[in-house]
């Protein structure tokens, strides 16, 4: 067989399966799945300007090829305490993921703080924003 039909035969077993596993690679036809969160980073009600925030996601739907486990790069908040991440794991398809955020303000330590369900999609940017607030005072019962 010549390298044309090669190709050939592997864009369409490509085109017909559409997702699949071979091994360790996985192999995806479709475009990544994404979900966005944003909101605000607040101290006893004052806005966190630096903090730093990150996401644990979590899907483990039936028709996965695998579980996402996966934390997110860490973004910084701006002056009124406000971030936005926009995720896209590996692995990840269409529907509800538990979301938790990672916060640690400028020189203090990581608080992983409840978070929410995230509903991923296909659509590029993200059609549905998760919004997800926390008080770091609140969350460690500091704030009188």
């Amino acid at each position: 067989m010549n390298r044309a039909m090669l190709s050939i035969a592997g864009w369409l077993s490509l085109a017909l399966f559409g997702c699949g596993e071979a091994g360790d690679l996985a192999l995806s036809a479709g475009a990544p799945a994404t979900a966005a969160v944003a909101g605000t980073i607040t101290e006893c009600g004052t806005p966190v300007a630096g903090a730093s925030v990150a996401l644990r996601v979590d899907q483990d739907e039936s028709g996965q090829v695998r579980p996402v486990d996966s934390r997110t790069p860490a973004v910084v908040t701006d002056r009124a305490g406000a971030y936005l991440v926009e995720i896209a794991p590996a692995f990840a398809i269409s529907g509800p993921a538990t979301v938790r955020l990672l916060v640690a303000p400028p020189g203090g330590t990581m608080q992983d703080i409840a978070g929410g369900t995230a509903e991923f999609g296909l659509l590029q940017p993200p059609s549905d924003t998760l919004h997800l607030d926390a008080d770091l005072g609140v969350a460690a019962r500091a704030c009188h």
